[in-house]
């Protein structure tokens, strides 16, 4: 199975522009990524100049995917909200799979958080890491993650990469 790992946060924290900094950094270390963001919401705009699926793509994913719970973005007709291990396959010949959301999924999962803000205990499962906005957010946040999950500030993607290819890539991730 391909290394996969979930990127969650609440609306507008910054997940999408972790995501593009993130794939930009492994693509840059060699790396073949594919994005599959979740849509669950239906907003449903993919490609448009902007648009995250198009600024997915830009940035050198070899393959980029929109999931909702009317359609998947290979535009075929859905009548329910596909789960990721069915769009995995449709990914192709890539390094690693990084999912948009899918906050209850089993995948390991890194948390972008704003100050203040963190998920229920239940969205939060095999936490890998957490995304901070602020360096100052570090010692409240410490208190609020078991002692093993590394923090981080939002931009620090060399340092994450890094993470990335210790654990995830390297398939040592429990």
């Amino acid at each position: 199975m391909k290394p996969i790992f979930s990127v969650i946060g609440h609306s507008n924290t910054g997940k999408t522009t972790f995501i593009r900094a993130l794939v930009r950094e492994l693509h840059h270390r060699g790396y073949r990524v594919a994005v599959i963001k979740h849509d669950h919401l239906d907003h449903g705009e993919i490609d448009r100049k902007g648009s995250d699926t198009a600024q997915f793509w830009e940035e050198g994913c070899e393959t980029v995917v929109l999931s909702s719970p009317s359609r998947l973005a290979l535009f075929k007709r859905t009548g329910r909200d596909t789960p990721p291990e069915e769009i995995i396959p449709l990914c192709g010949e890539v390094d690693c799979v990084i999912l948009e959301g899918y906050k209850s999924s089993a995948f390991p999962k890194i948390e972008i958080r704003r100050e203040n803000e963190e998920l229920p205990e239940a969205d939060r499962r095999r936490l890998l890491a957490v995304g901070l906005e602020h360096e100052g957010e570090k010692e409240a946040q410490r208190q609020k993650v078991a002692p093993k999950v590394p923090l981080f500030l939002r931009e620090e993607t060399k340092e994450i990469a890094a993470l990335l290819e210790k654990s995830i890539l390297a398939g040592d991730w429990r």
